[in-house]
């Protein structure tokens, strides 16, 4: 019996079973060609509501792994992770985004093209991910990041976000190879990398929020200036010799730089500002709140660190 058969018996339109577009996209009128939906603008409040939502949601899938993975269904578990990865990969965009307006023209929105490609596209989200993991841009620890390395472990941007998105697909479903055999999810279980997924989004979620305290200082410190310095504070400028005549010559340009300080800059945006008037700047001030997650159990195994 064919679909169309079926559908009438069920009283079902059949021109609505056609090909669908994945969720986000839309073909525009007539022409066929895919068309990107357009997000609706949000006020400064709504951002960082959007943003404690996914890095909740984010948390949220990679507990439910983990408690799938103890039922020992290896694979279903790494599919949720890596639809962890797809809300971590959301709020790295807003993250940025909401950097980029504190620069803005008053009146710009928050919303732009970018966002609304990623929002509809399973990929970018994991391409933003990589880029993110790659460069570790909020990375803590006694040696600094090194990008290189990570995007060699990590691979190439493609090849990562297509091989990621293809295991969420394979642990979900069951399908049939090119020539007719069985593929079921059990197939792609793989404790390791499942774990790997998870120590991901936690990474994720807990340099997100180290990234606002230091996005925060950033902005206050530009909008504070350098005050001058007197010759006392730098006299350890003076003790270090130089030999070399640029070195010299650098050497005066800084101490004199330094003497003049410099003048705050207003922040053009700041009602995107990471640290507005009044703010609790305390490092704690979050702990156990929905979205802050990850940071919590940072903050806690430094906390038993420094206990031991």
């Amino acid at each position: 019996m064919g679909i169309k058969t079926q559908c009438a018996r069920r009283g079902f339109p059949c021109d609505k079973l056609s090909a669908r577009a994945p969720r986000g996209v839309r073909p525009a009128p007539q022409t066929g060609v895919m068309t990107v939906r357009k997000l609706p603008d949000l006020t400064p409040e709504q951002v960082v509501r959007l943003q404690d939502a996914l890095l909740e949601n984010a948390n949220t899938l990679l507990m439910s792994a983990l408690a799938i993975l103890e039922l020992g269904h290896h694979s279903h578990a790494r599919s949720l992770a890596i639809l962890g990865l797809e809300e971590s990969g959301k709020a790295i965009a807003v993250h940025e985004r909401r950097i980029e307006m504190g620069d803005a023209t008053v009146g710009e929105t928050f919303r732009c093209e970018r966002l609304d490609e990623l929002w509809a596209s399973h990929e970018k989200k994991l391409e933003t991910v990589h880029r993110f993991l790659a460069e570790e841009p909020y990375w803590f620890d006694t040696e600094p990041s090194d990008p290189d390395e990570n995007a060699s472990y990590l691979g190439t941007i493609k090849s990562w976000a297509r091989r990621h998105d293809r295991s969420k697909q394979r642990g979900f479903y069951v399908d049939l190879s090119r020539t007719g055999e069985i593929m079921t999810p059990r197939d792609v279980a793989d404790e390791g990398a499942l774990r790997e997924v998870i120590a991901r989004v936690h990474q994720i979620g807990s340099q997100l929020r180290l990234g606002e305290h230091i996005e925060g200082r950033r902005q206050d410190e530009k909008e504070a200036g350098v005050p001058a310095m007197i010759d006392d504070d730098l006299a350890w400028l003076d003790a270090i010799e130089y030999r070399d005549k640029d070195a010299q010559e650098f050497r005066a340009e800084l101490k004199r730089s330094m003497k003049e300080g410099s003048h705050g800059v207003a922040l053009p945006n700041a009602v995107y500002r990471f640290n507005p008037p009044g703010a609790d700047r305390s490092p704690f001030c979050n702990v156990g709140k929905p979205g802050y997650e990850a940071e919590t159990r940072e903050l806690m195994r430094l906390a038993r660190e420094r206990d031991q």
